[in-house]
């Protein structure tokens, strides 16, 4: 049924006298009738007791069906609680446009922005955000023919967690739509999850943390229930992120919290991942209490209060309290069980296959230009774990202060700690793959970038912006790159389509696939990258 009208009132012309009744009969026929001439033509699926009315993907054969909720609002008193499951009204909902966004600053925006105008496009090539707190929405896009009861085989399910440091981001960037991975075969769901102080954050009143995790679980608990509806096999669930979005993955995958909910995972340039401490939860309670103080000094407001305060006010003075504030996961008993050496040690975890990797120039164009060799000794003398002199004498043999400035950063918050993370995944037993990304683009723009944080999304998702330079080079590595990522969610390895690939056990000789053009997918078997940092870094967390 597309629309339920109340026949009880407007079935008696008795009532008609009510003006307000007779409106109301009015804007449910009208609304019965515009529900109806928008589903002409338009895929809909029965889903979580609702008629989803999708739309045609800019892919032929891909339907699109966008803003779907997962979850209950998590506003009001529902905020900062677990997410609670959305149950549809029976009716019928559009499902053509994207939601808003999670609560933000626009960070993520105006770097694409930025990037935009490198390439010598405006700003105006990325429109505004709509953003709010009633975000718990997620995007499905499926092979129109995958929903057909007819087809056999169920196809395998690709989740997709967006980063932007866990305090910002979207699951609709331009670069994370999922027609043309869907076109390869697979459903691909991309998930939104609170950010920032609505989605990492506790304090003294609230018996938990993590909410932001807790979305992601509820959005995979969704999948579960709902995703055979669009052609899609529960047992088959790839997730996969990039930068904080791999982070959380990480998180989620050594989980039971996640048990049944994934079997495989893709993480891409992830941070540190809890190397080598996971924050506790009581350092995220105090934390709140500073929230507090900042909100009202003289009397702190209790979490009631606080949970009235508006979303946009909460947001910009969270933004200043927790401006060098890295929101990340912390040990909440629940999801976070333990400290990653604890949780690698157990073995006992869902996740069966991991593909991992970094990009080879994460930090490059924030230094880009830089010359004075002096910034290199300060940085080594500021860095967390990589800080002694060995490292500085490695750093020695790139005269390039800005290379030597992004190999230490890229080295120690992106490569080793994937290196680490994978070593540890391999040692109980999981089959693992790692990749490093190297590929540049052509142009003087372009090598002011190198391989960016980042600049590995448009080949996987085989969504390159029209203003970034793209080669038939650039075409040829998108097709062998989507390809690995859409075999190893079908079979839990990537080697059809990339037959030379080493399984990865440990650092060493000829066991990375580095991915650049040309490609042979022979010749570009790697040894670990910076073995030399890597191993002052395996040691440096150990102390």
């Amino acid at each position: 049924m597309l629309a339920k009208t109340r026949k009880v009132v407007c079935g008696r012309p008795q009532f008609f006298r009510h003006f307000r009744i007779v409106l109301l009969c009015v804007s449910a026929v009208l609304a019965s009738l515009s529900v109806l001439a928008f589903a002409e033509s338009k895929p809909s699926l029965l889903v979580n007791g609702e008629t989803l009315i999708g739309t045609h993907s800019a892919v032929a054969g891909v339907d699109a069906f966008l803003g779907v909720p997962f979850a209950a609002a998590p506003t009001g008193a529902l905020r900062w609680q677990a997410p609670r499951e959305f149950r549809g009204s029976g009716g019928a909902r559009r499902a053509d446009r994207f939601a808003p966004a999670c609560m933000q600053s626009p960070r993520i925006l105006d770097w694409y922005r930025g990037m935009a105008e490198r390439f010598g496009a405006g700003r105006g090539a990325l429109a505004d955000l709509d953003i709010s707190e009633d975000c718990l929405y997620l995007n499905v896009w499926a092979p129109t023919q995958a929903a057909d009861s007819s087809v056999a085989t169920a196809l395998p399910v690709m989740v997709f967690v967006h980063g932007g440091s866990n305090r910002s981001g979207w699951s609709f960037e331009p670069n994370y739509h999922g027609h043309q991975l869907a076109a390869q075969g697979v459903v691909v769901v991309s998930v939104a999850y609170r950010l920032g102080v609505f989605g990492f954050f506790s304090h003294p009143q609230l018996p938990g943390a993590n909410f932001g995790l807790q979305d992601q679980l509820e959005a995979l608990r969704w999948v579960r229930r709902n995703i055979e509806s669009f052609g899609g096999d529960p047992q088959r669930v790839t997730v996969f992120g990039e930068s904080s979005g791999a982070g959380n993955i990480a998180a989620l995958m050594l989980s039971p919290a996640s048990r049944g909910l994934l079997q495989r995972a893709i993480l891409q340039s992830g941070g540190d991942f809890g190397w080598p401490k996971i924050r506790t939860l009581a350092e995220e309670k105090a934390r709140g209490l500073e929230l507090a103080r900042a909100l009202d000094a003289r009397r702190p407001p209790k979490i009631e209060a606080l949970q009235r305060v508006d979303a946009r006010t909460l947001l910009r003075v969270a933004e200043e309290v927790y401006r060098d504030h890295y929101h990340a996961p912390v040990i909440d008993g629940e999801i976070v069980t333990s400290g990653l050496e604890e949780q690698l040690a157990r073995g006992d975890w869902p996740l069966q296959q991991l593909l991992i990797g970094s990009n080879a120039n994460e930090y490059y164009s924030a230094n880009a230009g830089a010359g004075d060799p002096a910034a290199v000794d300060r940085a080594v003398a500021e860095a967390e774990i990589l800080h002694t002199p060995a490292v500085r004498d490695a750093l020695s043999t790139t005269p390039d202060v800005a290379l030597a400035l992004d190999r230490l950063a890229t080295a120690e918050s992106m490569l080793c700690p994937a290196q680490g993370l994978a070593t540890g995944v391999a040692r109980a037993g999981r089959a693992v793959w790692m990749y490093q990304f190297s590929r540049v683009r052509d142009g003087a723009a372009a090598a002011q970038l190198r391989a960016y944080h980042g600049a590995e999304l448009p080949y996987v998702f085989g969504t390159h912006d029209a203003w970034l330079p793209t080669s038939d080079e650039d075409w040829q590595l998108t097709r062998r790159m989507m390809a690995a990522w859409v075999e190893f969610a079908r079979t839990g390895s990537p080697v059809a389509a990339s037959s030379q690939w080493p399984k990865f056990t440990a650092p060493g000789p000829r066991n990375v696939l580095q991915w650049d053009a040309p490609f042979d997918g022979r010749t570009d078997i790697i040894d670990s990258p910076e073995p030399e940092l890597c191993r002052i870094y395996a040691e440096q967390i150990k102390r």
